[in-house]
């Protein structure tokens, strides 16, 4: 198989303290889609999520894309299968900027003649703001498989907050029928290990909900042959 996110105690301090406590909390907000025109003119091609959101930072926009082209194996000098999946985050400090690049997460992977199954998980790629702290927490999360049977999917899942980057990598589990279940391994950064406890808690529910979907269900093909004896 090769596969190439104290106070002061007064009476006045309290009113002060739930003034605070609003103003944090618009400090981050989710706002209204970006158009694809838009997103084209970012350079942007086959968009496949995006997310518009405001914190602490500015304006903020995750994008996820994917293009699906050939590459040359430089070991065999073959013709390959290959999709490169890209998390890019733009950001601007005011509606009358244009966007810029903040970071992109770039996967690719390359498969020789065999089956090709590579994607974002969408529904847990997204944005927010877990430790109310203002500052955004982007998780992006994917899959990519190259084989030929039943085998595990590689896992990624990051989350990056500002400057700080937290991962888990692994691959599927699965259960083939009247089988030992395959794969479910995982591995932590030693930055999400060390990371506070509702950062640790969002990544294992992340994985919990990917990591046994949907082969945990797979089973070896029926394969019904044509009667070779036929007269």
């Amino acid at each position: 198989m090769s596969a190439k996110h104290r106070w002061i105690s007064t009476s006045m301090a309290v009113g002060s303290l739930l003034l605070l406590a609003a103003c944090e909390q618009k400090n981050f907000e989710t706002l209204p889609a970006i158009p694809i025109e838009q997103l084209e003119v970012l350079g942007v091609q086959t968009p496949i999520k995006s997310v518009h959101f405001r914190d602490r930072d500015g304006e903020g926009l995750l994008v996820l894309s994917r293009s699906d082209g050939q590459a040359s194996d430089p070991e065999s000098e073959q013709e390959v299968d290959k999709v490169v999946l890209k998390a890019t985050l733009y950001g601007r400090t005011a509606e009358s900027d244009a966007f810029k690049a903040r970071w992109q997460i770039e996967q690719e992977t390359t498969c020789p003649g065999l089956d090709l199954d590579v994607d974002f998980y969408n529904d847990v790629s997204d944005v927010g703001d877990l430790n109310k702290d203002g500052v955004a927490e982007v998780t992006v999360a994917s899959h990519a498989f190259c084989g030929g049977g039943i085998d595990p999917h590689d896992i990624a899942i990051e989350m990056r907050e500002g400057q700080a980057s937290y991962s888990i990598t692994g691959q599927s589990l699965i259960t083939p029928a009247g089988e030992e279940p395959i794969g479910g391994e995982r591995e932590d950064s030693a930055s999400l290990k060390a990371a506070p406890q509702v950062l640790r808690e969002h990544m294992d529910a992340v994985w919990q909900q990917v990591y046994k979907r949907p082969w945990s269900e797979a089973s070896p093909p029926t394969h019904d042959e044509p009667d070779e004896e036929a007269e």
